[in-house]
């Protein structure tokens, strides 16, 4: 079979949908020995060339938001028919209106955030996914969603069959892994950003939605009681972050840092001392699971996919209950038979999402179609 993949996020600054789409280019060529695959770009681009056919299709002198509906709907069904694609896969949930004869169309919906609470999200962004996920999720043939979870959020905001939607779970980079860094490193590192001697961390954007003031508030309350905490924010400014910048700001025990790589990154998760994520929604929740998979004990919420993902190898509490949070930090630092065993837990629950089960699983999908008309 011919796969077409819309590849555009190849030639944008990488985020999180990007980083998954390039995980899964990585790894295609290991899986599937028998399908052929072609990137769909408005530019030439060169990746794994001996084993992709990339397609350049059309350039525009557009802004990027006015012309991608555009290519989607009207550029890339030309391509499509030309080159007699069977699948086409999407990982930013976006598939063409036109639906092109003998062609099914699998679409990736991470979530349905902009259905489940708006007020998440920017207005103009909102309403562009209310809009084209919409049909998306009615034209795709397949819909792949990333937990069970969001699967129920799908299926509760639209009227698809259950059988339509088929739930892979996701995997966190190899490159969050339990390291043996030396005691000087560490000095190191915590001198450079200015880190005190124990550390609670965050991984993810600055948004409203990741619920920041709740760190926030447990900051305060441990700032009463020791000075040796410092709580490490590390992402990208996001919806509302400007304002949650600003109250950062206020505090002397709360650092945010950003522009942090992955190399970096890892060796934070191997030098702090506890990982919380009080997150309002989510429809995965990778930062958790790169905690986990790196033997830092994790607190997060006790909601949406959360649950699921993180089941018993961490610690689940309501996000807004703040002395829960409070308490169970303190616990963590002071009982160290209890900080292993959740250690422990979290690193054995972060086995059970390898890289190689959830190429599989894509794989298997694609071939599923192999008869179908």
């Amino acid at each position: 079979m011919k796969i077409g993949i819309d590849a555009r996020l190849l030639e944008r600054k990488i985020t999180g949908i990007g980083r998954f789409l390039i995980i899964l280019l990585e790894n295609f060529p290991t899986y599937d020995k028998n399908n052929e695959y072609y990137l769909f770009t408005y530019d030439k681009i060169e990746f794994k060339p001996e084993f992709y056919k990339n397609i350049q299709t059309v350039k525009s002198f557009l802004p990027q938001k006015l012309f991608s509906p555009i290519w989607c709907n009207f550029i890339l069904p030309i391509f499509l028919k030309k080159y007699k694609i069977d699948i086409l896969f999407s990982v930013n949930q976006v598939v063409p209106l036109i639906k092109i004869k003998d062609c099914k169309y699998i679409s990736v919906v991470h979530d349905v955030i902009y259905k489940a609470d708006p007020s998440f999200l920017p207005f103009i962004y909102r309403k562009y996914l209310q809009l084209f996920a919409y049909f998306s999720i009615k034209i795709s043939d397949i819909i792949i969603t990333v937990s069970e979870y969001s699967k129920k959020d799908i299926l509760n905001h639209y009227k698809v069959g259950p059988d339509k939607i088929k739930v892979v779970h996701q995997s966190a980079n190899k490159k969050f892994q339990t390291k043996l860094i030396s005691d000087e490193e560490k000095e190191y590192l915590k001198k450079q950003f200015g880190f005190t001697e124990k550390i609670v961390l965050y991984v993810g954007m600055l948004e409203n939605r990741k619920n920041i003031y709740t760190i926030l508030k447990v900051a305060d309350m441990f700032a009463e009681v020791r000075k040796d905490l410092t709580f490490v924010l590390v992402g990208k400014i996001g919806y509302g972050g400007k304002k949650i910048k600003s109250e950062v700001l206020k505090r002397k025990n709360v650092i945010h840092l950003i522009n942090i790589d992955d190399e970096t990154l890892s060796k934070l998760y191997n030098i702090s001392d506890i990982f919380l994520f009080p997150s309002l929604y989510e429809g995965f929740g990778y930062p958790p699971l790169e905690a986990m998979q790196s033997g830092l004990p994790v607190i997060a919420s006790d909601n949406t996919s959360l649950k699921e993902i993180i089941s018993d190898g961490g610690i689940l509490c309501n996000p807004k209950d703040y002395s829960v949070i409070f308490n169970e930090i303190n616990k963590l630092l002071n009982d160290e038979n209890y900080y292993d065993n959740v250690r422990k837990a979290g690193i054995e629950r972060a086995k059970n999402f390898t890289l190689e089960k959830s190429v599989k699983q894509i794989v298997n999908i694609f071939n599923s179609l192999k008869n179908q008309s």
